[in-house]
Order: structure tokens, then sequence, then C-alpha cells
């Protein structure tokens, strides 16, 4: 893949990451963790699979993500914080918004939380939500239902009290 197509193809996905991002990590971090993934991306521009740059970004930004909140609560032991910063809003603080939604997401695992996320906010389809978690195709499809009724599950119940 030639420098120019590279920059073509994945400056076009850059909004969805960058979105992706900031709902995971504080807005200040959004542009250094974006950077260091296309950095990623474009050492390993080979081994992307053509069609699948969103998903392989998706999939590569949650280990990056992963890292970038297990170097911050290392920090956290050291750093005494002044203020919050400020950050778009996360998957959990857009479901909190609602008490009933809040309480049966709440109830959700986190890799349920994970996966209705990339379906609901990111509009993943169940074909790359299976390349962003490294399971087929099928697999994804069920957890998701899975989830999805879980979640239906938990507010029907909320609504029962």
């Amino acid at each position: 893949m030639s420098p120019e197509e590279f920059n073509r193809v994945f400056r076009a996905q850059l909004p969805m990451v960058s979105a992706y991002l900031s709902r995971r990590v504080p807005f200040g971090d959004v542009e250094d963790l974006a950077s260091d993934l296309f950095e990623i991306a474009w050492s390993k521009k080979e081994q992307i699979p053509e069609g699948f740059e969103l998903p392989w970004l998706y999939k590569t930004a949650r280990y990056l993500v992963s890292n970038f909140h297990r170097k911050q609560a290392g920090r956290k032991g050291i750093l005494a914080r002044l203020a919050e910063p400020v950050a778009a809003p996360s998957a959990e603080s857009i479901a909190l918004a609602d008490i009933e939604l809040s309480d049966a997401f709440a109830g959700l695992t986190a890799a349920e939380r994970e996966i209705i996320s990339l379906w609901a906010l990111e509009g993943l389809s169940n074909a790359d939500i299976a390349k962003v978690l490294e399971v087929s195709e099928n697999a994804a499809a069920i957890r998701l239902t899975r989830a999805k009724q879980k979640l239906k599950d938990l507010l029907t119940l909320e609504n029962i009290r």
C-alpha cells in the first residue's frame, strides 16, 4: 500500500476512530492515542485485511485504551489530581442519562456493555464486531443477541419494581 493510498483510506476512518476514543478516554488524550493508533496501522499496513480497516482500527484501539487506563491507574497513586479533565461522554455515562437504563446497563458485564456499545454507538455490523473482538461472525451475533436480551430483561425487571 502506497503512502498516498494509506493516507486516503485511513484519513477517512479518523472521525469514527476519534469518536470511539473520545467516549473512552479524556478528550485531551484522544489525539495522542489516535496518532499512536495510526502509527501502528502504518507499520502493520500489509497485515490489515482490505475492507476491514475500521474494525481493525477499533480492535487495536481497544488495546491502546486498555493500556492507557492501566497506565492511568498506576499514576493515580503517584499524582493527586486537582480536577477531572473534560472528556466526551463514555458509553456508560450516556446510559446514565436515564436512571432505568443506567441501572440495567450497570447490570451487564463489561463484555456485554462493550458489544452493545460497538453495535449501538459505533454502528458496527456483526461482521465488524467479530473483527474487533477477534471471534467468528456467528459468535459475535450470538453474544450481541444475548447481551441485548439481557438488557431488555433488566429493563423489564426495573419497570416491574
